[in-house]
């Protein structure tokens, strides 16, 4: 039975970049978990930009923004807890996929939005509650009455909808 052409690049391409991160292993200090989410995600971003594959693009991009995630809270970069980076970093790679689909052409769904934007604010709004940027009068008007203003959009969205 013949191959195809995406099943005959993939098991190369992982065998290159779990061999490279291992390799790299041997002379820089590194966290193996997060460099072989890294190395893998590298693989399937490079076949998906090879074969236009949407499967391969996402499952490459998630692996990706896994495997930073997870290195970058590690860290403890600037400061942002660990799991403010996985939300972040798998928001931004959800934000990628849409991004690329419709640079390479695979895709042209929006549905990567979702969840990306609800990573993205989920990660950010974590972190930004830990800094005091509103004066704390307002954070307790605020604290108390922010649904209000959810109210009060899906009110005017839903007039829209109904005079349309």
């Amino acid at each position: 039975m013949a191959r195809s052409r995406s099943s005959a690049l993939f098991l190369p391409l992982v065998l290159i970049a779990v061999g490279g991160v291992l390799l790299t292993a041997r002379w820089v200090r590194i966290d193996l978990a997060p460099a072989l989410l890294l190395g893998v995600g590298l693989a399937f971003a490079v076949l998906a930009t090879l074969q236009r594959s949407a499967g391969a693009l996402v499952a490459g991009l998630l692996l990706l923004g896994a495997g930073a995630g997870i290195a970058l809270g590690r860290k403890a970069l600037l400061g942002i807890p660990a799991s403010n980076w996985l939300f972040l970093c798998l928001g931004a790679a959800f934000i990628a996929v849409y991004l690329l689909g419709l640079l390479l052409r695979v895709a042209r769904h929006w549905w990567p939005l979702v969840p990306g934007v609800a990573l993205l604010l989920l990660g950010g709004a974590q972190y930004v509650s830990r800094v005091d940027l509103v004066p704390p009068g307002a954070q307790a008007f605020l604290q108390t009455w922010w649904p209000a203003a959810l109210v009060l959009l899906g009110a005017v969205l839903l007039i829209r909808a109904i005079r349309a």
